[in-house]
Formats: structure tokens, C-alpha cells, sequence
């Protein structure tokens, strides 16, 4: 199995150390009783070490580590890592830490506690179904690989949708430039972008985007994607404007002009053969090598 080099390590560390110090700051104003206590920074989930696709989203949900009753899903041994009672985001800055939660970024999907709920099942629905039209996997090492991160990469207790301070955590330094620091840690095959409205952020962190003209996907037309190439990062772009993680891609329980139900678009089936539309639609634009 391939590792981190170095230069990526030293890279992470840096770049975990700025997200701690930035949840400190947070923590000391309103946001902090929307932060989940014990949790530090997620700065992605997946094998780093691999050339894979990026997947973005908002936020790590609470979902992946709180139980209904509000109760944390797992202890120390779990898939992130969680400060001990009584210790602080101070003294979690040492380099024993920072390489723990770095190797259990890496081995998320490699491990018991993969939150598939909403990242779905191997062979099955959700995010990892549409990945697999693609031609890509969270778990299945015979296809391209995946990695996923997210704009913000703290734990929060609701979505963020709504939590009011939302946009004015957007408009900070750390907001307006985080995930662009981040990308470049990765080896990538290119970016994908789980809805319109990360779309539309990616489009403004990100202004060197040539962007085509939205098409709707054939079969299902009200699956609407964006495709693009960023001069700066080199990389094909994949916006698109509903959430394969969501039942009915966010898009309502109605029909499409064809009369197929948008519950359809959200099955396991109707997510995989999106996926190979898109891997054919991207295909003219901007080949992608294996």
C-alpha cells in the first residue's frame, strides 16, 4: 500500500493546524454551540495516497458522529479523532495527534465506521452509486478511487442550511481560501461538486473556471450538470445540480417530461446510469486518463 510522502504530511499537518485554529476562534463566539463537542477538523475522508476523483460537499454532518440521542456514535478508537473529555484544541496541536487524525483520514473507508448512510453502500445507492456509473469507488479498489471533502471541514450539530451565520463563515479568509490550500494536497483525476448550490460557491472561490453551458442528462433530463476546467488547479470540474446522497437528488417527488419519477432518479439503478452519462458527457469535453 502507498503512504503519504512527506511533502503531503508536512502539507496536512500545516493545513489541519490552520482548521484548528480557526474551530479556536469559533469556539470562543456563537458558532460554538453549534460545533460538536470533542470533535476536531476533517480535512477529508479517503486514501490520499492514491490519483483519485474529488467529491465536495458542505460540511462533515452531525449524522457521522452523533447518535439520535445526541450521544457520541464512537470513542477513540473510531473513524475521526475525538478529544478526551477535558482536553483542549491547544493540546491537540502536537504532531502525535495531528498524524493520528491525518492516517484515520485515510483509512475512513477502509474501516467499520463508514457513515453509509449517507455515502451509501458498496454496490449499492446514494453517493457510491452514482460513483460507480462514473467509473470511480469509495471501497472498490478495481475503479478509479474517490476521495471527499468538504468546504468546512467542522463538525456541526445542524445542517448547515441552517445555521444563520452560514454565509458570514463563508466571507471569511479562512472560508475564502481553505479549500483551495486543500486541493492541492490531493492527486486527482477531477472535481465533483454534490449540488448546484456548491457549484455556484466553487465558481466563485474559483474564477480561472471555463465553464460550458449547463445540459440536462439524457434519460433524465432533470438532472441537470455543469462542466467545467479550472485553468488554476488544471482539472476538470463536474458541477452538479442535485445531490446523489439525498433521496430524489433534492429535486421533489414529481416526474420529468418523460414521466419518470423523480424517486427513480434516486435508486440505486437510476444513480448508477446518471453516473454513466455524465462519464460519457464529460468524455467530450475533457477526456480523462485512468
Amino acid at each position: 500500500m502507498r503512504t503519504l510522502t512527506s511533502e503531503q504530511r508536512k502539507s496536512a499537518k500545516k493545513l489541519l493546524t490552520e482548521a484548528v485554529q480557526h474551530q479556536i476562534e469559533l469556539t470562543n463566539g456563537p458558532m460554538k454551540e453549534e460545533l460538536i463537542e470533542r470533535t476536531t477538523p476533517v480535512l477529508w475522508f479517503g486514501d490520499a495516497a492514491k490519483k483519485s476523483w474529488l467529491t465536495v460537499a458542505t460540511n462533515p454532518s452531525a449524522g457521522q458522529f452523533l447518535k439520535k440521542d445526541g450521544t457520541l456514535r464512537f470513542d477513540s478508537t473510531g473513524p475521526f479523532f475525538l478529544l478526551n473529555p477535558g482536553m483542549s484544541l491547544e493540546a491537540y496541536l502536537t504532531d502525535i495527534h495531528l498524524e493520528q487524525s491525518i492516517r484515520k483520514f485515510n483509512d475512513y473507508f477502509q474501516q467499520k465506521d463508514v457513515y453509509k448512510t449517507w455515502f451509501g453502500k458498496e454496490q449499492g445507492g446514494k453517493l457510491e452509486g452514482f460513483l460507480n456509473g462514473l467509473g470511480a469507488s469509495l471501497y472498490d479498489g478495481s475503479l478509479q478511487s474517490v476521495i471527499h471533502t468538504d468546504f468546512f471541514p467542522l463538525p456541526t450539530k445542524r445542517y448547515m442550511g441552517k445555521i444563520s451565520m452560514r454565509h458570514e463563515l463563508e466571507e471569511t479568509v479562512f472560508g475564502q481560501t481553505f479549500f483551495l490550500k486543500l486541493v492541492p494536497l490531493f492527486s486527482l483525476h477531477g472535481i465533483i461538486l454534490l449540488g448546484r448550490e456548491h457549484t455556484d460557491r466553487f465558481r466563485k472561490l474559483d474564477p480561472s473556471v471555463v465553464w460550458q453551458e449547463p445540459v440536462p442528462l439524457t434519460d433524465y433530463p432533470d438532472a441537470v450538470v455543469e462542466f467545467g476546467y479550472s485553468a488554476e488547479l488544471n482539472l476538470p470540474i463536474i458541477g452538479l445540480h442535485f445531490k446523489p446522497s439525498e433521496q430524489f437528488l433534492g429535486l421533489g417527488s414529481r416526474v420529468d417530461e418523460n414521466g419518470r419519477s423523480h424517486g427513480t432518479y434516486g435508486s440505486a439503478n437510476g444513480l448508477r446510469e446518471i453516473g454513466e452519462h455524465v462519464r460519457k458527457k464529460l468524455a467530450e469535453f475533457y477526456p480523462v486518463e485512468d
